[in-house]
């Protein structure tokens, strides 16, 4: 064909059957010159050397360990049986061949081993006169195929039991591994190699131990042997024998496992468009596809030359016809094997269905049984729950029908909310029960009875939902709708001042009660009802205090009383308008408030009302050395543990100290007994508060009058024993290290008078508040704001306040909301 298509220096443009079969398979090898020179009868070694290496021998042989790496699979010796065997049998599928010809007993595996390129060095032949080229992989089986007397020298340091398990399978040193001892004999060396490179990166630089001995024929000759060979076979023999020709058969089976006849994917080649310019005019065809399905018709240019040279017998139609017809058969063949699979599954897949469905109809079957039997209960209970029911319901028979339903049927049980059964089951016994119950006089009765009940019904599967989106457990239900209503009765006529039986009422029903039905009982009921008595409650004609019947309520209640506390001050504090220091009552009366009050709020109260009262006994108490009555003294000391320290402190450096030193002075200018003075000064150090004395102001008040006594003595007449009794005092008030602190106060107190303003104690409620302010780093300034009704309003800092009988009404939310001293303190610094 080659030949034609050069004829008279020209090339013909036409399509070829290699352009027909390279769309339809494009893993096809391009033909060599040699195979297109000699055909079928061209030499299969050639390709089989371009196969063998990493490249072909037009680009020189050269090894490329990165891009040009094959593997080579080595085979196996077989004995002269086997190849006996392999003539006379008929052509075998790949399987059959290799579980016949390989049985994979010990030892017998293939292994891969990466090669390069076949070297210019070959091996001759021993078996026969010609020489025949030997690959790497064929030199390394070669050596694997030799005995190695080394062998297992490495077991004389182990037990052996390598050699051991060989020998029970039958191996004999020396010889190959397998039945038939075809295996190799060597073990497979294993070979370092250096750095990351890839498998078979290093494979010139191995060693060989077997030398490889140069070719001494020539490639060309070799060749012309291989196709004198296999021309021969086309020839008779030389008995005049033809050779029998081998046929393939497939079987259905066969067929169906190779799958041939299944659609193939287009490549991208069979959708280039095609311009067909064999006939008298031009065609543009979709793809290579298209040119196979024209009939194929003889060339009309063709050389009436070539004609004779067709074959013979050459039926080229009949053979696509008889092709296509096999074809078709095979593809019937395989979708008929297909559709028949396909009904298996689908027999087999409406089996599991129908096991399926045959469980759910069986599980529906028992839940159809099992809503029966519950229903025939509920409607039992029904019956037997109406007033004119002859067999009525009682609570024990209640409680073992709810035992049943929540254990067998918990399902049904939780998904049709079987707990309101309860409504018309439960709660009419309990009812009447509760008719008859007085919770005052027998407050712990029936106790028990919402005991068993709470553990039946209240549990998430008694939960049932609200109209607002809330949810209740069937026992909260019954708690508010059966139980409450006698509570309201009861909480409705009671005294406020017998606080004691309703609050052991609800501490007895505490477990049994929800926490919401408590805080509504506080809310709604009680806390009403003390705010009423609060509002009546008058401190000066009261015989009981307050605080004996609202105290008791504080654990229950807590800081829910705290709205209740600004009434209660406000009326303190218009009792104590005309209050004197000398009646103690006031003092009972504000003592059980110190702890409930808080900490700014008492000191607060305690400024406005009671330190003016003792300020005025101060004033008017007379200080006689002579005849002195310390009743007045006793009444302001009796609120040392009440009044704030500073306060205290302020009362006696502005009304004690100036009153005590004058007469002091007075004393000594008429020339007394200073024994008596010594003892006086002594009483009344004596007379001060622990925690009085140790003050500065305290102690320099008393350094000062050591100098007036001092200088007392120092005069032009001075009694006998004066100084003495001077400096012993001195001594003392330094032992106890009250006089350098005394003297430092002392000097600088003038100095401090002149450069600051006079510190004192605030006496009313706005000084309060503004020490508190200043104390805090807080600006306090009136607003230039005003609101109705609200007097002068002050910035506290980022609050705007209003002062109002000793109580703080800060501005929230349009709403003025009253806090304590302590509360808007941090309320503003949190703010700022």
């Amino acid at each position: 064909m080659a030949d034609s298509d050069v004829e008279d220096g020209m090339e013909k443009f036409e399509v070829t059957d290699a352009d027909l079969q390279f769309p339809f398979n494009t893993n096809r090898r391009r033909q060599t010159k040699h195979q297109a020179t000699y055909g079928i009868w061209a030499d299969s070694d050639e390709e089989g050397e371009e196969r063998r290496g990493f490249g072909s021998s037009g680009r020189g042989g050269k090894f490329d360990p990165h891009h040009e790496m094959t593997f080579v699979s080595h085979g196996f010796k077989k004995t002269a049986k086997e190849e006996a065997a392999e003539g006379e049998e008929e052509e075998m599928d790949d399987e059959e061949f290799m579980r016949t010809q390989f049985p994979m007993e010990f030892g017998a595996r293939a292994s891969f081993i990466p090669t390069p390129a076949p070297p210019a060095e070959q091996t001759p032949s021993t078996s026969s006169g010609t020489s025949k080229r030997l690959t790497n992989a064929e030199i390394k089986h070669a050596k694997l195929m030799k005995a190695d007397k080394n062998l297992g020298s490495w077991e004389k340091h182990t037990k052996g039991i390598g050699q051991k398990l060989l020998l029970q399978m039958g191996y004999i040193p020396g010889k190959g591994l397998g039945k038939a001892n075809q295996g190799i004999v060597r073990p497979v060396e294993a070979t370092k190699h250096k750095g990351k490179a890839a498998v078979g990166a290093y494979a010139r630089d191995r060693p060989s131990r077997i030398p490889i001995i140069p070719e001494s024929v020539d490639s060309d000759v070799e060749e012309e042997q291989e196709f004198q060979k296999e021309l021969a076979q086309w020839k008779k023999g030389p008995e005049g024998k033809k050779q029998k020709l081998k046929y393939n058969y497939k079987t259905v089976e066969e067929l169906k496992k190779s799958g041939v006849g299944k659609k193939r994917k287009d490549s991208k080649a069979s959708k280039v468009k095609v311009i067909d310019m064999t006939g008298p005019e031009k065609k543009v065809l979709a793809g290579y596809g298209a040119i196979g399905q024209q009939h194929d018709r003889p060339d009309e240019e063709e050389d009436v030359s070539l004609e004779g040279a067709k074959k013979a017998f050459e039926m080229r139609e009949l053979e696509h016809n008889l092709q296509i017809l096999v074809e078709m058969s095979e593809q019937r063949i395989i979708q008929h094997d297909r559709q028949l699979q396909y009904e298996e599954d689908m027999v087999v897949n409406l089996q599991h269905e129908r096991d399926k469905l045959s469980g759910i109809l069986q599980q529906e079957e028992r839940v159809i049984s099992r809503l029966q039997k519950v229903m025939d209960l509920v409607d039992s209970c029904e019956e037997r729950s109406k007033p004119s029911s002859d067999d009525p319901m009682t609570l024990d028979e209640c409680v073992q029908v709810y035992e049943l339903l929540q254990g067998e049927y918990a399902e049904e049980y939780r998904a049709f909310e079987l707990s309101q059964l309860a409504v018309i089951a439960v709660f009419p016994h309990i009812k009447q029960m509760l008719a008859i119950w007085n919770p005052i006089k027998d407050n712990r009765e029936h106790i028990e009875l919402f005991q068993k009940w709470k553990d039946i019904l209240d549990n998430s599967d008694s939960r049932i939902a609200l109209p607002d989106g809330t949810s209740i457990t069937m026992y909260e239900r019954l708690v508010w709708e059966v139980w409450m209503p006698n509570i309201r009765r009861t909480i409705s006529n009671w005294n406020v001042k017998e606080s004691d039986v309703i609050i052991e009422l609800l501490e007895n029903w505490l477990p049994q009660l929800p926490k919401w039905v408590l805080q509504n009982i506080l809310d709604q009921l009680v806390f009403p009802k003390l705010q009423a008595a609060v509002e009546e409650w008058n401190p000066l004609t009261d015989v009981v205090p307050v605080h004996s019947w609202l105290h008791p309520w504080l654990p229950l209640m807590g800081e829910k009383l705290e709205p209740i506390y600004t009434p209660i001050r406000q009326k303190l504090s218009h009792a104590l308008v005309n209050w004197h220091p000398s009646d103690s009552s006031a003092k009972t009366i504000l003592m059980p408030w110190k702890r409930v009050f808080s900490q700014g709020t008492m000191e607060a109260f305690v400024i406005r009302n009671i330190v003016p009262k003792l300020a005025v006994c101060l004033q008017e108490f007379v200080i006689n050395p002579y005849q002195q009555h310390l009743e007045p003294f006793h009444w302001v000391m009796a609120w040392d543990d009440f009044v704030p320290k500073t306060a205290m402190l302020s009362l006696f450096e502005k009304h004690f100290f100036p009153k005590w030193l004058q007469v002091l002075s007075s004393w000594l200018n008429n020339r007394p007994n200073y024994e008596e003075v010594t003892k006086w000064y002594k009483g009344w150090k004596n007379l001060m508060p622990e925690r009085l004395i140790n003050e500065p102001i305290v102690k320099a008040q008393f350094h000062q009058a050591l100098q007036i006594m001092d200088r007392s003595t120092t005069g032009t007449y001075s009694q006998p024993g004066a100084r003495e009794s001077m400096a012993y005092l001195q001594n003392v008030e330094i032992q106890q290290g009250g006089s350098p602190m005394a003297d430092r106060w002392a000097q600088g107190r003038q100095e401090r008078q002149v450069a600051a303003p006079h510190v004192s104690v605030p006496t009313t409620f706005r000084d309060l508040v503004e020490k508190k302010a200043q104390d805090n780093g807080i600006l306090f300034v009136p607003s230039q704001h005003r609101y109705e009704g609200k007097g002068t309003v002050y910035n506290f800092g980022p609050l705007a306040v209003y002062l109002e009988r000793g109580v703080v009404f800060v501005h929230q939310a349009d709403i003025w909301v009253p806090m304590s001293l302590q509360t808007v303190v941090d309320k503003a610094l949190a703010m700022s």
